[in-house]
């Protein structure tokens, strides 16, 4: 009893308060907002009559019709659209209007600020977009796109990740389960030694780095005493060999001289005895041997001794140098298996196979007797041998390969040996016929050293009565070693690598249940037989078609209570980032700062960086591809004949909105400018379509292609409404669409979505507009004349008549019919305007409020990954109030999403 007291005493003083909030506004709702309902709107919803399914006088009391959320939001956007009352009855005053509104917003939308609700969060999977960039950051697998195969994802509220509408359904769960096999083997690959076989010909020489030297017909010639550098990129560390394939114009007593760099490095200076002819050169071969560092790296050739003799013959006047190209092979050492990056980055020092070196045929250089490269291989015709050069870091045993095939004849099979020099290693006879490829594996003791390894020909024979001929072909050549205990992948690593791995791909530290399950899987795998890495292969396949990898982590709360809600813990809130801003899991710096419990308090300096970023693109991609419907340039399709040189536009008109976009983003520009920007990115073609003149001069990149910045000063275009991309996605294949383009901007930058249609409305006649040659602003006043197509048509029509001077794919014009645009249009607040121009200076002037609150509202939508409910409006007023107060800047609006009661808190029992 004395606990049911208590209970009692500490409930009853929110009785009161409760009672109160559901008599909010009741007063001045009885004086004030009553009469003008019934003044306006009883007559059609009351009493029993109920016009468009709607009535107002069904509530049992003040406070039943007060909760009534959906009830006031239908009233509310009536009121503001004025679409109600119709335009043959009796309307109340713009005045009257904006106190009901103000009502509504005040009493009816109030929610306690004391007591914020972070609203619902719905367990959302990754959309496909999410998916293939989890895989690429997690996996490090850049061309893999296993979510390209998955079915569309749905979308909701405007956009694709929202939770409420990803399911999950069974087609796509298969699709998930062979996803999965394809990632795991691309994660675990091991690929052979690298090796080069890098050619560098002229054009690929800076000209004129010091001296004077130019390309002609596919050489580079040196006609004074000039240096030239070319970069060239090696897999691997190791001694290469560098061949350069030379001539020279010769004049005076000295052979022309060269010296040859390697990063800075001298490797030596050179004489060039081969003598240029015109049609046919000899080319000089220039080798040597040098170690070269792994990644890019600069060649220099510089001729050293310039000579000119007028008096001596025509030809032999001036000494110069012909560089037909330069060839890098190697590395001529053995080289480790190379890891995917991947397994570099889970386990970076464990070896995944002994050093090697693999050879083909063709790879090997002639030495004695005759030999030729044949396909892969190399023909050794007579005794003698080829060679290639092979460098031994540590002495020991080595395993070594050796692929060949001979053509048998005589009375004796094909006899080869194998040398390091002339020291034989092994020797052994190919026995199978017709060029079969035979096998001979072997090992040998090698010492440290750089060693010509030779394979020989022993046994050469050939039969001039029966042309039988005896011949050795070496296909392949593999050494590896030396052959001692290697720290490789075993049983043991398996805990840790799943820990390690599981925390990346599930964005989030592994619970002890997790790492006990997958740990089990991999111990079964063993048991089974599998090795380490299958194992470790198997538990990769059942973590990415695993729920904690396919769906967002569930928030866990820590921090101060504020009325039923708390701060996410920091592991989320940079999953929330990341995924917001880059569509792909936090990179190591946002994970440490959540680790370390110092993500909030960098908030700002992170959000900046992360837009700084080049996955920040997804931003471009993902969120403007959908709040600007850019997507949908991919689908459409002007009419041809209409508009015969559209083809092959809609992918740079794409370009230029999202060039726009990112311009803004990522140079905190203030968000305004996707108004009223004076300027815009165009490239030479799609200049030249819009008819710009002035910005085609501006362009100065010779590639048409390629997108600059340009001034738009002086145009009739600014801001994305007279981007192509728009115009052209709010039109019809055969003309412009006056009612998408006016809804476009009503629901996309104002937030102000009008009712839908009626479902009786007829469609334009489009028949009678081109047999009547009437202007679609023409037909339009028809269609008005009916009333019940009025009051809708009274918001959507001025918007679109004001684009009417772009054609529907986004060109400019005057006449349509032969008869002048007319672009003038009078909004229902009374604002008149006569062109475009005017109506985007009303929109910066007058609906600023309107145009920020709506892309606060789709960047709140698009960053939680639901739709927005009544409880989320304290959070866009505040939104709306700090861009006022950040003079609107992009990033300052994203850092204040950011910092959000939604996208911060969660709701707690």
């Amino acid at each position: 009893m004395r606990r049911f007291a208590l209970l009692f005493l500490l409930l009853t003083p929110a009785a009161p308060a409760a009672e109160a909030d559901a008599l909010r506004g009741q007063d001045s709702y009885q004086k004030q907002v009553l009469p003008l309902l019934e003044q306006y709107c009883y007559d059609c919803h009351s009493d029993g009559v109920k016009k468009g399914r709607f009535t107002m006088d069904e509530h049992a009391d003040y406070a039943a019709l007060r909760t009534d959320l959906k009830h006031w939001d239908h009233v509310r956007q009536m009121i503001n659209t004025q679409v109600m009352p119709p335009l043959d009855e009796e309307s109340p005053t713009l005045e009257q209007r904006d106190m009901l509104v103000k009502w509504i917003d005040e009493n009816i939308f109030y929610f306690d600020p004391a007591k914020p609700d972070p609203g619902h969060v719905v367990m959302r999977r990754l959309n496909r977009t999410e998916y293939n960039n989890t895989i690429r950051e997690v996996f490090f697998l850049d061309s893999l796109k296993p979510a390209n195969e998955f079915p569309p994802d749905d979308t909701g509220y405007g956009y694709d990740n929202i939770g409420a509408v990803l399911s999950l359904s069974p087609l796509l769960m298969e699709k998930y389960l062979r996803a999965a096999r394809k990632v795991a083997d691309a994660a675990l690959k091991v690929s052979a030694p690298e090796k080069a076989s890098i050619e560098v010909g002229a054009a690929k020489f800076d000209k004129n780095v010091n001296g004077t030297a130019f390309e002609d017909d596919g050489l580079l010639w040196f006609f004074s005493n000039a240096e030239n550098r070319a970069t060239f990129q090696v897999p691997a560390d190791g001694t290469y060999r560098v061949v350069l394939h030379v001539a020279a114009a010769q004049s005076g007593p000295d052979k022309a001289r060269i010296e040859v760099k390697i990063d800075g490095k001298r490797q030596g200076e050179y004489d060039i005895a081969a003598e240029w002819k015109e049609k046919k050169t000899d080319w000089q071969e220039i080798a040597f041997e040098t170690p070269i560092s792994k990644g890019y790296r600069k060649i220099s050739v510089t001729f050293l001794n310039d000579y000119f003799d007028e008096k001596a013959p025509e030809h032999h006047r001036d000494r110069n140098v012909a560089l037909d190209k330069v060839t890098i092979e190697g590395p001529i050492g053995l080289t480790k298996p190379r890891p995917s990056r991947f397994l570099a980055w889970l386990a970076p020092q464990i070896s995944y196979g002994l050093p090697a070196l693999g050879l083909s045929g063709e790879d090997f250089l002639k030495g004695e007797g005759r030999s030729e490269r044949d396909t892969g291989a190399m023909r050794l015709a007579s005794v003698g041998f080829v060679h290639h050069p092979m460098e031994i870091k540590d002495a020991g045993k080595y395993r070594i390969m050796l692929k060949a095939g001979a053509m048998q004849a005589g009375n004796e099979p094909v006899k080869w040996e194998m040398r390091l020099g002339d020291k034989v290693i092994q020797a052994g006879e190919v026995t199978a016929k017709n060029q079969a490829p035979q096998w001979f594996k072997f090992e040998a003791e090698l010492p440290r050293g750089r060693h010509d390894l030779r394979v020989a020909f022993l046994n050469d024979f050939y039969d001039e009565a029966t042309k039988a001929d005896r011949n050795f072909w070496l296909h392949e050549l593999k050494v590896e070693g030396p052959v001692v205990p290697q720290d490789t992948l075993d049983a043991k690593d398996l805990p840790w690598m799943i820990e390690k791995l599981g925390s990346r791909l599930f964005r989030r530290p592994m619970t002890e249940a997790e790492k006990t399950k997958w740990g089990a899987l991999a111990q079964n795998a063993i048991k089974e037989g599998e090795p380490a890495m299958g194992a470790l292969s198997y538990v990769i396949e059942g973590m990415v078609a695993s729920p904690a990898f396919l769906f967002h982590s569930q928030p866990s709360p820590i921090g101060s209570r504020l009325g039923d809600s708390e701060l996410i813990d920091e592991v989320t809130l940079a999953a929330r980032l990341s995924y917001f801003l880059w569509s792909a899991p936090p990179d190591d710096r946002l994970s440490e700062l959540a680790e370390k419990g110092e993500l909030r308090k960098n908030l700002a300096s992170e959000v900046r960086r992360m837009i700084g970023d080049y996955r920040a693109w997804a931003m471009t991609e993902n969120f403007a591809g959908q709040w600007l419907l850019l997507r949908d340039t991919d689908l459409v399709s002007p009419d041809r004949r209409r508009f015969p040189d559209f083809g092959g536009l809609s992918g740079d008109m794409k370009r230029e909105t999202q060039f726009f976009f990112d311009h803004i983003l990522r140079g905190n520009r203030s968000v305004i400018e996707f108004l009223n920007a004076d300027y815009t990115f165009l490239n030479r073609k799609l200049a030249q379509f819009y008819g710009m003149k002035d910005a085609e001069k501006q362009i100065k990149s010779g590639d048409r292609f390629k997108f600059e910045k340009v001034s738009l000063a002086g145009t009739p275009r600014g801001g994305v409404l007279t981007q192509g991309s728009i115009l052209t996605i709010t039109s019809n294949p055969t003309r412009t669409n006056i009612v998408r383009r006016g809804k476009f901007v009503l629901e996309n930058l104002l937030g102000m979505p009008p009712p839908p249609a009626p479902g009786d409305v007829p469609p334009l006649d489009e028949k009678a507009i081109r047999a009547k040659h009437l202007t679609l602003r023409e037909q339009f006043e028809k269609h008005r004349e009916d009333m019940s197509c009025a009051g809708c048509h009274a918001l959507l029509d001025p918007i679109g008549f004001a684009l009417e001077n772009y054609d529907a794919i986004g060109r400019w014009r005057t006449e349509e019919e032969k008869k002048p645009i007319d672009a003038t249009g009078k909004l229902i607040r009374g604002q008149q305007f006569s062109n475009l121009q005017e109506l985007r200076e009303i929109m910066v002037r007058d609906m600023k409020p309107d145009f920020i609150r709506c892309l606060c509202e789709n960047l709140l939508t698009y960053s939680l990954g639901r739709g927005l409910k009544y409880s989320d409006r304290p959070a866009i007023h505040e939104l709306v109030r700090r861009a006022e107060a950040a003079d609107y800047r992009f990033q300052d609006l994203i850092i204040a999403v950011c910092e959000s009661v939604p996208f911060q808190r969660m709701r707690v029992e």
